[in-house]
């Protein structure tokens, strides 16, 4: 059975690890996403809120949906609760703060409870203790705050989605002026901080942040972008319609997604503190007028790619050594390359060019045994490459590219040697084609290119030969 709702005036401490308790109690068997455990906690929340005396921001307190975060009738086994403080301003009201934490966790495996007491029973204990600050100051809130309990995070964010998708079609996208993540929350005291990504997503965000630190002795660092490729959190449903987000966390310390995520483990005096410094920095921001979004969107957020990038690449290169109309082969050698590209966006569509330093090598044949015996050669060059490229958006963004190069080799070893008694002269200017397929997650590059050479290796047209070269490339964009 879940405990009732907490009577007396307990102080906010005491309050949030009852809380705690609850919900990361044994007996909710680790509130798997759409699961009888899951309804209890849901069950829980609601009847907090209640009692705080918030109402329900649709006509039910319950948001259904279905697998994917799907608004559908069909399978609509999953539930957000979600509710809502009215701002005391006629116009401003209008407009929304939504704060949301996720109350579902990984259920029981191999016979294991896992409990999620930091991921995420301290986010959603935090959201209670803040709605009930709110709401006894809702006098002095501006704009409206929406208090929401996600489920199915653990499944891939489907609350965070299903809320997002359906608010921004209740109310328009230009109403929701900030959405605020609150996933683990519980490890302040390990962490020595609060972070707070998603800073420059709001007008003077860093200012607005660090201002309240101070008044709830709590350490705060806000970062300007969320950047992690292998994390996520529910800010992405909102971020990735432009909306300005902020995810709210004191980090990695806790053992998240282990069975020995438990209540006693969770630093309470801390997560008052958190509790206490959300409700201040949210009050703020409901109340005043000037707030507003920056304009400035997460690179993995964003739809489409910036005007402009410039980053750092690294390739391992495979190059190979053609000769036309004749028997001879030759063999690919290995090297690699490095350099900066620059590349500019116009939704869609994008031109990258690199500038390259690569050292290459391929075995050449051994005049002695041309058709039998091979020597390595090497050569230096620096490689500009240039393609126009037709790409996706979002935070993975796929790309293919096709387009020309041109290279000037600084030095050859294939000069060093002769073919049939014929001393070779290596064209020092060389050009072709090339084409590249990859994508781009966050700010991270990932690409497979190959490039053919179009005019001749060597100055003397008795023996004709190109180069050409496979690449597999990694890169950074700043």
């Amino acid at each position: 059975m879940l405990l009732g709702i907490t009577a007396g005036a307990q102080n906010r401490q005491q309050r949030l690890k009852d809380h705690l308790y609850t919900l990361a109690a044994d007996s909710l068997k680790g509130r798997a996403a759409g699961s009888e455990y899951s309804r209890r906690a849901a069950s829980y929340i609601l009847k907090q809120y209640e009692a705080i005396g918030i109402k329900p921001f649709f006509e039910d307190w319950h948001l259904r949906f279905a697998s994917g975060g799907r608004n559908s009738s069909f399978d609509a086994r999953y539930l957000d609760v979600v509710g809502v403080i009215e701002g005391s301003d006629p116009e401003l009201k209008n407009e929304y703060i939504v704060l949301g934490a996720h109350y579902d966790h990984l259920g029981v495996r191999n016979g294991k409870v896992y409990n999620g007491a930091d991921d995420n029973a301290s986010g959603s204990a935090a959201l209670i203790e803040v709605a009930r600050e709110l709401f006894s100051k809702r006098d002095s809130l501006r704009r409206s705050v929406i208090i929401a309990a996600f489920d199915a995070e653990e499944l891939g964010l489907w609350g965070s989605k299903a809320l997002s998708d359906t608010l921004v079609k209740a109310v328009g996208l230009d109403k929701i002026k900030l959405m605020m993540s609150l996933d683990m929350v519980g490890w302040y005291k390990a962490s020595g901080k609060l972070k707070l990504e998603g800073a420059a997503t709001i007008k003077d965000g860093q200012r607005i942040l660090t201002e309240g630190a101070e008044k709830f002795s709590i350490v705060v660092d806000p970062v300007k972008f969320e950047k992690s490729i292998f994390t996520a959190t529910d800010t992405e449903g909102f971020a990735s319609k432009g909306i300005p987000t902020l995810a709210v966390t004191t980090g990695l310390k806790s053992p998240y997604h282990k069975p020995e995520d438990d209540a006693e483990l969770i630093d309470y005096e801390g997560l008052d503190k958190v509790a206490g410094y959300i409700s201040g920095i949210t009050l703020t921001m409901a109340s005043d007028p000037s707030f507003e979004r920056s304009g400035h969107v997460a690179r993995k957020h964003a739809l489409n790619a910036p005007a402009f990038e410039f980053g750092v690449v690294a390739s391992i290169d495979r190059t190979n050594m053609n000769f036309h109309k004749s028997a001879l082969v030759t063999k690919e050698g290995y090297g690699g390359s490095a350099g900066v590209q620059m590349q500019v966006n116009s939704g869609n569509f994008g031109l990258n060019v690199r500038g390259l330093y690569e050292c290459a090598s391929a075995k050449f044949p051994d005049d002695a045994a041309p058709y039998s015996s091979f020597v390595r050669v090497r050569h230096q060059a620096v490689t500009v490459p240039a393609m126009a490229m037709l790409q996706t958006g979002g935070g993975f963004r796929g790309f293919v590219g096709f387009g020309g190069y041109y290279s000037r080799i600084l030095k050859s070893d294939i000069e060093d040697f002769t073919l049939s008694g014929k001393a070779l002269e290596v064209n020092m200017n060389q050009y072709g084609l090339n084409y590249s397929i990859g994508f781009v997650i966050g700010q991270m590059i990932f690409d497979v290119s190959g490039r053919n050479q179009i005019n001749n290796l060597f100055n003397s047209g008795d023996i004709k030969a190109h180069f050409q070269t496979f690449s597999v490339t990694l890169g950074y964009i700043f």
